[in-house]
Order: C-alpha cells, then sequence, then structure tokens
C-alpha cells in the first residue's frame, strides 16, 4: 500500500452520519468538526511521511471526532528521537498482526475509523510508477480501519495523538496496482464496510471476530482511476497495455 490519501473535508454532514451518528448527535459533531478543520486546508493528495492530521472517528467515550497524526507513537517510546523514528514506520499495521507486534498490540484495542474520500496506488511499470486514485463507486466517504495511541513527551509531558492505518491483503483490483517489487504481497487498506462499524469501533469485541472482519473490500463497488503524476514526478505519456485488464469505463489517464 502507499501511503497517501485523499482528504476532502467539504462533506462534513455526510461523514458525521457515515461514522454512525444518530441524529441527535449529528448537530454536536458537526460543531466538533467545524472546530477541528476550520484551520485544515482541504487536501486532494498527501504523503503519508509528512505526517498529516488525519480526521478520525471514535466511539470510546461517546461518538467523537478527533484529528490524529499519521504514524503511530506507543505509549512506550522513550524519547522525542524514538517516537519520530517509530512514527516512519507505522504509517500503517499490518491487520493480521495487529494484536501482535509490539508497537501496534496495545492501540489495537483503541480502534477508529479514518475516514477519506479515496486513497492512491502506485502501479510499477518499468522504472515509472503510475498513481491510481481508489474510491467508492457509490461516491461516499471512505472509512478506514484505523487503531490509535497517545504518547506522553518524557521532558515536556506535551500529548501526542496519531494513528496507524490498518491493511489487509488485496482484492483483485488491487492486485492488479499494487504490485511494488519491494512490497510484501499486494496489499490494500482495510475498508470498514458500514455493518462492521460498531464491531470495529467497540473496545470490548472479542480479538478473533476483529481479526476475521479485516477483510478487502469487494472490487465491485471499488474503482480505479489513473491520474496525474503525484508529489512532483515528470508527466508521463500513455498508459502501458499491461494495465487493460484494469480497464473500468472510468479509467482514463490525465
Amino acid at each position: 500500500m502507499c501511503y497517501n490519501v485523499a482528504y476532502l473535508t467539504k462533506r462534513k454532514i455526510t461523514y458525521a452520519r457515515r461514522a454512525g451518528a444518530s441524529d441527535a448527535e449529528v448537530q454536536d459533531l458537526e460543531q466538533q468538526l467545524e472546530e477541528l478543520t476550520r484551520t485544515q486546508v482541504p487536501m486532494f493528495h498527501v504523503s503519508g511521511f509528512a505526517h498529516p492530521q488525519l480526521l478520525c472517528f471514535s466511539r470510546d467515550d461517546g461518538p467523537h471526532f478527533d484529528l490524529l497524526r499519521w504514524g503511530l507513537v506507543p505509549p512506550w517510546a522513550r524519547d522525542a528521537a524514538q517516537a519520530a523514528q517509530l512514527s516512519r514506520q507505522t504509517l500503517n499495521a499490518r491487520g493480521e498482526t495487529i494484536f501482535e507486534k509490539p508497537a501496534f498490540r496495545l492501540a489495537a484495542k483503541q480502534r477508529c475509523l479514518v475516514l477519506v474520500d479515496g486513497f492512491f496506488e502506485f502501479f510499477h511499470f518499468g522504472k515509472r510508477t503510475f498513481p491510481y486514485h481508489i474510491r467508492l463507486r457509490n461516491d461516499e466517504p471512505m472509512a478506514l480501519g484505523g487503531i490509535r495511541s497517545t504518547w506522553h513527551a518524557p521532558d515536556t509531558g506535551i500529548a501526542l495523538s496519531t494513528v496507524s492505518i490498518v491493511t489487509t491483503a488485496a482484492n483483485a483490483l488491487m492486485e492488479g496496482i499494487h504490485n511494488n517489487p519491494k512490497a510484501e504481497g499486494p496489499r490494500m487498506p482495510f475498508i470498514v464496510p458500514r455493518e462492521l462499524d460498531a464491531l470495529w469501533l467497540n473496545a470490548h469485541s472479542e480479538q478473533d471476530l476483529v481479526l476475521n472482519a479485516i477483510q478487502a473490500y469487494p472490487e465491485t463497488e471499488l474503482e480505479a482511476y489513473t491520474v496525474a503524476p503525484l508529489l512532483g514526478k515528470q508527466a508521463l505519456g500513455n498508459v502501458p497495455e499491461v494495465l487493460a485488464p484494469l480497464s473500468y469505463p472510468e479509467l482514463a489517464f490525465s
């Protein structure tokens, strides 16, 4: 999986309702969103290595939104240097091992929804990379499975709240895109289906149920577009023929 998401804040009410808020809770959540995103510039493309703040929804102490820094820092990080190093290594968390890995096993019980409009992945062809934008076919916000943590700097006591995005094995669509030769097999973010929101957000859900829930999202409910090169990459010509099997009606290089 790449470390890039699309994050547009214009659909705040949709976010609130997608996150499982009741009608009575929506007004309060809208106010929370207004406060949280007032100074946030809408982002279409952002690299995880820039450690942006992502809009997340939790239900631990009632429904609420937070802006969490992307790149999880576990509470046992001994100092700022180790925290910075860990945050570069924890943008993603393999769903199969979130309850085992030292960096993730505490956070695995503090789960949240990371609300985005989609994410980017790169297809590798020779020495070139072709970026794709993946989103839901119904154009609704996408809820990615997140695990969260709060670290307190030992010298100042300042709290840093962070998040990692959970990944799973790729579906057929993503298998054709995520072909990074340096990756351990094709992966994709765990997109949480609406019907699994309650299970994912409940800290008391049985571990086996949580692990079994981490599955690839149906490829028939996703669409992928080639997009202009990201991060300053040189403009490319035609899409190579190797991409032909992924030719959705909407798939076009721009």
